[in-house]
Protein backbone atom coordinates (compact mmCIF):
# COMPACT_ATOMS: atom_id res chain seq x y z
CA UNK A 1 0.00 0.00 0.00
CA UNK A 2 1.38 3.21 -0.73
CA UNK A 3 2.58 5.38 1.54
CA UNK A 4 3.63 8.94 2.77
CA UNK A 5 1.61 9.79 -1.08
CA UNK A 6 4.87 8.52 -2.66
CA UNK A 7 3.73 7.70 -6.32
CA UNK A 8 6.35 5.23 -6.77
CA UNK A 9 6.36 3.66 -3.03
CA UNK A 10 4.73 0.39 -4.34
CA UNK A 11 7.15 0.31 -7.17
CA UNK A 12 9.77 0.40 -5.33
CA UNK A 13 8.69 -2.51 -3.03
CA UNK A 14 8.07 -4.65 -5.79
CA UNK A 15 11.73 -3.70 -7.38
CA UNK A 16 13.47 -4.21 -4.40
CA UNK A 17 12.07 -7.65 -3.65
CA UNK A 18 12.77 -8.88 -6.59
CA UNK A 19 16.48 -7.61 -7.30
CA UNK A 20 18.76 -10.19 -6.79
CA UNK A 21 21.89 -7.52 -6.36
CA UNK A 22 21.59 -3.95 -5.10
CA UNK A 23 24.37 -1.44 -4.84
CA UNK A 24 23.68 1.00 -2.09
CA UNK A 25 24.88 4.19 -2.02
CA UNK A 26 24.76 7.63 0.17
CA UNK A 27 25.69 10.97 -0.66
CA UNK A 28 29.53 12.33 0.02
CA UNK A 29 30.54 13.02 3.45
CA UNK A 30 27.66 10.90 5.24
CA UNK A 31 26.28 11.97 8.10
CA UNK A 32 24.41 9.56 10.44
CA UNK A 33 21.55 9.65 8.55
CA UNK A 34 23.29 8.32 5.49
CA UNK A 35 24.96 6.00 7.34
CA UNK A 36 21.80 4.45 9.15
CA UNK A 37 20.16 4.18 6.48
CA UNK A 38 22.49 2.99 4.38
CA UNK A 39 24.31 0.16 6.68
CA UNK A 40 20.47 -1.02 8.05
CA UNK A 41 18.95 -1.13 4.43
CA UNK A 42 22.05 -3.24 3.42
CA UNK A 43 22.06 -5.65 6.14
CA UNK A 44 17.68 -6.21 5.92
CA UNK A 45 18.33 -6.89 2.07
CA UNK A 46 20.94 -9.05 2.50
CA UNK A 47 18.92 -10.74 5.58
CA UNK A 48 15.76 -11.59 2.46
CA UNK A 49 19.54 -13.23 0.51
CA UNK A 50 20.24 -10.43 -1.72
CA UNK A 51 24.15 -9.67 -2.22
CA UNK A 52 24.54 -6.09 -1.36
CA UNK A 53 27.31 -3.67 -1.88
CA UNK A 54 26.81 -0.27 0.42
CA UNK A 55 29.57 2.76 -0.14
CA UNK A 56 29.95 6.08 -0.48
CA UNK A 57 32.26 8.30 -2.86
CA UNK A 58 35.28 8.61 -0.65
CA UNK A 59 39.14 7.90 -0.46
CA UNK A 60 38.96 5.60 0.95
CA UNK A 61 34.90 5.05 2.21
CA UNK A 62 35.88 4.56 5.98
CA UNK A 63 33.20 5.14 8.48
CA UNK A 64 33.45 8.02 10.64
CA UNK A 65 35.10 7.89 14.25
CA UNK A 66 31.05 8.16 16.17
CA UNK A 67 29.86 5.52 13.74
CA UNK A 68 32.49 3.17 13.12
CA UNK A 69 31.08 0.96 15.54
CA UNK A 70 27.54 0.42 13.60
CA UNK A 71 26.15 -2.93 12.77
CA UNK A 72 27.03 -3.63 9.09
CA UNK A 73 30.04 -2.03 8.48
CA UNK A 74 31.59 -5.18 7.26
CA UNK A 75 29.39 -4.63 3.56
CA UNK A 76 30.77 -1.63 3.13
CA UNK A 77 32.95 -1.60 -0.22
CA UNK A 78 35.08 0.97 -1.55
CA UNK A 79 33.82 3.36 -4.78
CA UNK A 80 36.00 1.88 -7.19
CA UNK A 81 34.88 -1.61 -6.62
CA UNK A 82 31.23 -0.38 -8.34
CA UNK A 83 30.04 -0.71 -11.59
CA UNK A 84 26.90 -1.04 -13.54
CA UNK A 85 24.37 -2.44 -11.11
CA UNK A 86 21.20 -3.99 -11.68
CA UNK A 87 19.44 -2.17 -9.08
CA UNK A 88 21.16 1.14 -7.51
CA UNK A 89 19.57 2.30 -4.29
CA UNK A 90 20.67 5.99 -3.11
CA UNK A 91 19.94 6.74 -0.08
CA UNK A 92 19.70 10.65 1.41
CA UNK A 93 20.96 12.36 -1.46
CA UNK A 94 19.24 15.85 -2.60
CA UNK A 95 19.77 15.44 -6.38
CA UNK A 96 22.31 13.04 -8.56
CA UNK A 97 25.71 14.70 -7.75
CA UNK A 98 25.62 14.21 -3.90
CA UNK A 99 26.59 10.73 -5.42
CA UNK A 100 30.19 12.03 -6.36
CA UNK A 101 31.88 9.97 -8.41
CA UNK A 102 29.13 7.28 -8.23
CA UNK A 103 26.65 8.99 -10.00
CA UNK A 104 27.42 7.57 -13.33
CA UNK A 105 27.55 3.99 -12.24
CA UNK A 106 23.96 4.82 -11.09
CA UNK A 107 23.33 6.23 -13.92
CA UNK A 108 24.40 3.38 -15.86
CA UNK A 109 22.57 0.75 -13.63
CA UNK A 110 18.92 -1.07 -15.19
CA UNK A 111 17.08 1.11 -12.20
CA UNK A 112 18.04 3.59 -10.09
CA UNK A 113 15.89 4.28 -7.35
CA UNK A 114 16.43 7.91 -5.34
CA UNK A 115 14.82 7.42 -1.07
CA UNK A 116 15.16 11.24 0.30
CA UNK A 117 13.55 13.97 2.31
CA UNK A 118 15.24 16.58 1.50
CA UNK A 119 13.34 19.52 0.00
CA UNK A 120 14.42 20.59 -3.64
CA UNK A 121 15.51 17.13 -4.61
CA UNK A 122 15.08 17.12 -8.12
CA UNK A 123 14.08 13.16 -8.53
CA UNK A 124 17.11 11.93 -10.26
CA UNK A 125 15.71 8.06 -9.86
CA UNK A 126 14.01 5.76 -12.21
CA UNK A 127 11.52 5.49 -9.23
CA UNK A 128 11.69 8.45 -6.48
CA UNK A 129 10.33 8.69 -2.72
CA UNK A 130 10.79 11.69 -2.01
CA UNK A 131 9.13 12.72 1.40
CA UNK A 132 9.88 16.05 2.50
CA UNK A 133 7.72 15.62 5.97
CA UNK A 134 9.81 12.52 6.91
CA UNK A 135 12.11 13.17 9.73
CA UNK A 136 14.93 11.23 8.29
CA UNK A 137 15.58 8.40 5.31
CA UNK A 138 15.94 6.55 7.93
CA UNK A 139 12.76 6.37 8.47
CA UNK A 140 11.62 6.04 4.81
CA UNK A 141 14.02 3.01 4.92
CA UNK A 142 12.32 1.40 7.80
CA UNK A 143 8.79 1.57 6.36
CA UNK A 144 9.45 0.13 3.32
CA UNK A 145 10.91 -2.20 4.90
CA UNK A 146 7.88 -3.18 6.91
CA UNK A 147 6.35 -3.43 3.63
CA UNK A 148 8.68 -5.32 2.04
CA UNK A 149 7.92 -8.02 4.65
CA UNK A 150 11.85 -7.63 6.27
CA UNK A 151 12.12 -8.97 9.80
CA UNK A 152 14.09 -6.52 11.65
CA UNK A 153 16.57 -7.57 14.37
CA UNK A 154 18.76 -5.58 16.51
CA UNK A 155 20.94 -4.67 13.99
CA UNK A 156 19.07 -3.55 11.37
CA UNK A 157 17.10 -1.73 13.92
CA UNK A 158 20.20 -0.09 15.53
CA UNK A 159 21.24 1.36 12.13
CA UNK A 160 18.00 2.94 11.56
CA UNK A 161 17.48 4.51 15.24
CA UNK A 162 21.34 6.17 14.07
CA UNK A 163 19.39 7.89 11.68
CA UNK A 164 16.51 8.96 13.13
CA UNK A 165 18.47 10.07 16.50
CA UNK A 166 21.29 11.95 14.66
CA UNK A 167 18.50 14.01 11.71
CA UNK A 168 16.20 14.90 15.13
CA UNK A 169 19.04 16.48 17.15
CA UNK A 170 18.16 13.42 19.90
CA UNK A 171 14.15 13.93 18.83
CA UNK A 172 14.68 18.13 19.78
CA UNK A 173 14.05 19.58 15.65
CA UNK A 174 10.77 20.54 14.01
CA UNK A 175 10.99 17.55 11.73
CA UNK A 176 9.77 15.54 14.98
CA UNK A 177 6.82 14.09 14.52
CA UNK A 178 4.27 11.92 16.66
CA UNK A 179 4.70 9.28 13.95
CA UNK A 180 8.64 9.46 14.31
CA UNK A 181 8.67 9.23 18.35
CA UNK A 182 6.62 5.85 17.27
CA UNK A 183 8.33 4.52 14.81
CA UNK A 184 11.98 4.83 17.22
CA UNK A 185 9.77 3.39 20.15
CA UNK A 186 9.35 0.53 17.83
CA UNK A 187 12.97 0.59 16.73
CA UNK A 188 13.85 0.19 20.55
CA UNK A 189 11.61 -2.35 21.38
CA UNK A 190 13.71 -4.53 19.38
CA UNK A 191 17.01 -4.16 21.98
CA UNK A 192 18.99 -0.95 20.68
CA UNK A 193 21.63 -0.05 22.84
CA UNK A 194 20.05 3.82 23.11
CA UNK A 195 22.51 4.28 25.95
CA UNK A 196 25.30 3.21 23.81
CA UNK A 197 24.39 5.06 20.64
CA UNK A 198 23.46 8.42 22.79
CA UNK A 199 27.67 7.83 24.49
CA UNK A 200 29.43 6.63 20.98
CA UNK A 201 27.55 9.43 18.73
CA UNK A 202 27.36 12.49 20.96
CA UNK A 203 29.39 12.07 23.93
CA UNK A 204 32.41 10.69 23.01
CA UNK A 205 34.92 13.34 21.00
CA UNK A 206 38.55 13.02 21.13
CA UNK A 207 40.62 15.60 22.97
CA UNK A 208 41.71 17.36 20.16
CA UNK A 209 38.04 18.02 19.60
CA UNK A 210 37.63 19.52 22.74
CA UNK A 211 40.53 22.02 22.12
CA UNK A 212 39.35 22.96 18.56
CA UNK A 213 35.73 23.82 19.77
CA UNK A 214 37.33 26.35 21.82
CA UNK A 215 39.10 27.64 19.37
CA UNK A 216 35.91 27.93 17.13
CA UNK A 217 34.04 29.37 20.07
CA UNK A 218 36.34 31.79 20.58
CA UNK A 219 36.62 33.30 17.46
CA UNK A 220 32.53 32.91 17.24
CA UNK A 221 31.34 36.87 15.93
CA UNK A 222 28.06 38.10 16.16
CA UNK A 223 25.89 39.97 13.31
CA UNK A 224 23.73 41.57 15.67
CA UNK A 225 21.10 42.97 12.44
CA UNK A 226 20.97 39.73 11.49
CA UNK A 227 21.10 37.89 14.24
CA UNK A 228 23.61 35.77 13.02
CA UNK A 229 26.30 34.01 14.71
CA UNK A 230 29.41 32.51 12.88
CA UNK A 231 32.61 30.90 13.09
CA UNK A 232 35.31 29.11 10.94
CA UNK A 233 37.92 26.29 11.40
CA UNK A 234 41.28 25.84 8.90
CA UNK A 235 42.92 23.12 7.88
CA UNK A 236 45.98 24.12 10.14
CA UNK A 237 43.50 24.13 12.92
CA UNK A 238 42.99 19.76 12.12
CA UNK A 239 46.60 19.41 11.67
CA UNK A 240 47.26 21.67 14.93
CA UNK A 241 44.56 19.13 17.12
CA UNK A 242 44.95 15.80 15.44
CA UNK A 243 41.14 16.21 14.21
CA UNK A 244 39.85 14.78 11.31
CA UNK A 245 37.38 16.38 9.39
CA UNK A 246 34.63 13.56 9.78
CA UNK A 247 34.88 14.75 13.61
CA UNK A 248 33.76 18.27 13.04
CA UNK A 249 29.72 18.18 12.62
CA UNK A 250 29.31 18.94 16.49
CA UNK A 251 30.68 22.34 16.04
CA UNK A 252 27.74 23.87 14.46
CA UNK A 253 25.73 22.79 17.99
CA UNK A 254 28.44 24.58 19.96
CA UNK A 255 27.98 27.85 17.94
CA UNK A 256 24.19 27.68 17.72
CA UNK A 257 23.34 27.44 21.27
CA UNK A 258 23.44 31.44 22.30
CA UNK A 259 20.14 32.57 22.22
CA UNK A 260 21.67 35.81 21.00
CA UNK A 261 21.11 35.06 17.21
CA UNK A 262 18.62 32.65 15.40
CA UNK A 263 20.98 31.45 12.72
CA UNK A 264 24.47 30.05 13.16
CA UNK A 265 27.09 29.61 10.23
CA UNK A 266 29.96 27.44 10.39
CA UNK A 267 32.54 27.96 7.74
CA UNK A 268 35.25 24.79 7.24
CA UNK A 269 38.02 25.15 4.82
CA UNK A 270 38.29 22.47 2.58
CA UNK A 271 41.57 20.98 0.75
CA UNK A 272 41.26 22.91 -2.03
CA UNK A 273 40.83 26.12 -0.14
CA UNK A 274 37.52 27.17 -0.34
CA UNK A 275 34.74 26.39 2.70
CA UNK A 276 32.14 24.19 3.41
CA UNK A 277 29.09 26.12 4.91
CA UNK A 278 26.65 24.66 7.18
CA UNK A 279 24.12 27.11 8.55
CA UNK A 280 21.31 25.72 11.43
CA UNK A 281 18.58 27.88 12.13
CA UNK A 282 15.96 28.26 14.95
CA UNK A 283 12.91 30.26 12.68
CA UNK A 284 14.01 31.78 9.45
CA UNK A 285 14.14 29.60 6.46
CA UNK A 286 17.82 28.82 5.07
CA UNK A 287 17.31 25.99 2.77
CA UNK A 288 16.63 28.77 0.20
CA UNK A 289 20.15 30.68 1.18
CA UNK A 290 21.91 27.39 0.62
CA UNK A 291 20.36 26.49 -2.43
CA UNK A 292 21.40 30.21 -4.04
CA UNK A 293 24.66 29.19 -3.20
CA UNK A 294 24.50 25.47 -5.03
CA UNK A 295 23.77 23.78 -1.74
CA UNK A 296 20.89 22.52 -0.19
CA UNK A 297 18.94 20.83 2.56
CA UNK A 298 15.97 21.54 5.13
CA UNK A 299 14.92 24.92 6.05
CA UNK A 300 16.33 24.89 9.30
CA UNK A 301 20.09 23.05 8.27
CA UNK A 302 21.48 23.79 5.19
CA UNK A 303 24.78 24.07 3.72
CA UNK A 304 26.80 24.89 0.57
CA UNK A 305 29.84 25.85 -0.68
CA UNK A 306 31.67 28.99 -0.96
CA UNK A 307 35.27 30.97 -1.78
CA UNK A 308 35.59 33.10 1.25
CA UNK A 309 33.82 34.11 4.38
CA UNK A 310 33.65 37.58 4.19
CA UNK A 311 31.58 38.33 1.20
CA UNK A 312 29.60 35.24 2.07
CA UNK A 313 28.55 36.31 5.83
CA UNK A 314 28.07 39.79 3.92
CA UNK A 315 25.61 38.06 1.94
CA UNK A 316 23.75 35.38 4.34
CA UNK A 317 23.33 38.08 6.76
CA UNK A 318 21.62 40.38 3.92
CA UNK A 319 19.11 37.82 2.99
CA UNK A 320 18.42 37.11 6.61
CA UNK A 321 17.66 41.40 7.43
CA UNK A 322 15.50 41.13 4.08
CA UNK A 323 13.62 38.13 5.00
CA UNK A 324 14.67 36.31 1.53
Amino acid sequence: MTRYGAADWDRVVEVLGAADEVTIASHVKPDGDALGSLLGASLALRKLGKKTRATWDASPAALPVPFEWLPGATSVVQPEEVGGAETFLALDCGAGDRLGSLEDAARAGECLINIDHHPGNDDFGDLNVVVTTASSTAELVARLLEDMNVPLDTEIATCLYVGMVTDTGRFQYSNTRPDTLRLAAELLSYDVPAPLIAQKVFESSSFGLLKLTGRVLDRAVLVKDARLVYSWMTRADLDDTGVNITETDSLIDAVRSTRAADVAAIFKEQPDGRFRVSLRSKGPGVGAIARSWGGGGHDLAAGFTADDIDSTVESVARALASGE
